[in-house]
């Protein structure tokens, strides 16, 4: 039977008094790998030379862009859309010094794992509370003149 479990049975073959370990990755976890565990993450790679080039904007314009990167597991991605994730992130990062009304950069992730808990409670329907692994982090980049 299909788990999203890593199950490990014990030495007589019995899965039920194994080790299970409910997760789908565990980055660098190599030795893992031989039980299911996916050990190398999906990365996305970007280059700012790629977003100036076709563009024509002043060098103040170019200094004025503001960068920042979001790192969040799939129990995010599953139940919020990346447009969701990085409006609201972007708005913590850049503007809630200036508006009360937006959460600061850490209240605003931990706001986003509730909301992606509730909707993974909602989405699941399985009559519990169900939900997978979920991570969220942001930071601002600011790249050299």
């Amino acid at each position: 039977k299909e788990t999203s479990r890593v199950v490990i049975p014990d030495k007589s073959g019995n899965p039920f008094n194994s080790l299970a370990l409910a997760m789908s990755r565990s980055i660098g976890d190599f030795d893992g790998k031989a039980v299911g565990l996916i050990a190398e993450p999906e990365v996305d790679v970007w280059d700012e030379h790629d977003f100036y080039k076709g563009q024509e904007l002043a060098d103040d314009l170019k200094r004025d862009t503001e960068f920042f990167a979001v790192s969040a597991s799939d129990g995010v991605y599953d139940v919020l859309t990346p447009q969701e994730v990085v409006e609201y992130l972007g708005r913590s990062l850049f503007e809630s010094r200036n508006n009360g009304d937006i959460p600061q950069p850490l209240e605003a992730c931990e706001r986003l794992i509730r909301e992606a808990s509730r909707l993974w409670l909602k989405e699941s329907g399985i009559g519990m509370a169900y939900r997978d692994d979920i991570t969220v982090g942001v930071s601002r980049i600011n790249f050299p003149a």
